[in-house]
């Protein structure tokens, strides 16, 4: 599994904190599960999303490519990541 898989799918999206979400109301739930409750077609969307291909046991992006992608959106993971080992020793 990719090392974004753990990542929100509104960090991995890059949205913006005041857009009102329902997967970030149920953070628990996968978003493609949320969203294809309204509406089943929506899950042939979801298969391309990189939230969906992050979270598969074999993904089709490697984790070079996911790096670039991430980057490109504008977020660095390594720094998150590293800012995730700090709290967690607290």
């Amino acid at each position: 599994m990719s090392p974004y898989s753990e990542l929100p799918c509104w960090v991995i999206m890059n949205c913006g904190d005041n857009n009102k979400c329902p997967a970030k109301e149920q953070p628990q739930l996968n978003c493609w599960d949320i969203f294809s409750e309204v509406d089943e077609k929506v899950f042939n969307i979801c298969r391309d999303c990189l939230v969906y291909l992050s979270r598969q046991e074999e993904s089709i992006l490697s984790r070079q490519e996911m790096d670039q992608i991430m980057l490109a959106k504008g977020i660095d993971v390594n720094a998150m990541s590293a800012g995730m080992a700090v709290n967690s020793d607290s």
